[in-house]
């Protein structure tokens, strides 16, 4: 919920955005959102899809990071429903964020809001960036790769079927190249 340009109020946070970074105060009953958001930060600090942290004060449970400028997913859609967008570029998006979704998995971070990602993922003039972590479960069977997947087939279950079809054809090859590549990756290590 927007209160003003540049402060957001949500459930358990408030994020107050300066001219150079995002500060997200955690409310106190919250603790473990905190504890779960500075994890994850830190734990996916080597990708380029999160926001870098800058901070963070476990007395008042705030965490300074890198501030994100862009779009959100549910943008790209409304512009994609409006043909502004093709199918083709969306599904291109549809495969990097599940690339990211992939990586989260074998980091063992589970996000658990893939299946309504709409204010989530950022598109800025660079990358595409994942935001809002305070829900994260870690050390976890729980797949980042099946919950998106599952938003992507209802997505295009809506619009049409031959669509559908097609997508889950060329999302589940997609999905075995991603396996092999991991798995070669440490069959052909030298120890």
């Amino acid at each position: 919920m927007l209160n003003s340009k540049d402060k957001f109020k949500g459930k358990h946070s408030i994020v107050i955005i300066s001219n150079s970074y995002a500060e997200k105060k955690i409310k106190k009953e919250f603790y473990s959102n905190f504890l779960r958001e500075e994890i994850a930060l830190r734990k996916l600090q080597n990708y380029h899809f999160v926001p870098k942290l800058l901070g963070s004060d476990h007395n008042f449970l705030t965490i300074k990071m890198e501030k994100i400028e862009g779009v959100n997913l549910l943008t790209i859609i409304k512009l994609y429903k409006k043909n502004r967008l093709s199918k083709e570029f969306i599904l291109s998006i549809f495969k990097i964020i599940f690339k990211i979704c992939f990586i989260m998995d074998l980091e063992k971070i589970y996000k658990d809001e893939w299946n309504r990602p709409f204010k989530h993922i950022i598109f800025t003039r660079e990358s595409i960036k994942i935001i809002d972590f305070d829900r994260s479960v870690f050390n976890t069977n729980k797949k980042n790769t099946l919950q998106f997947i599952s938003f992507i087939f209802g997505f295009w279950k809506f619009f049409n079927k031959g669509e559908f079809f097609t997508c889950l054809y060329e999302f589940s090859i997609f999905y075995e190249k991603q396996i092999e590549k991991y798995q070669s990756f440490f069959i052909d290590l030298p120890y």
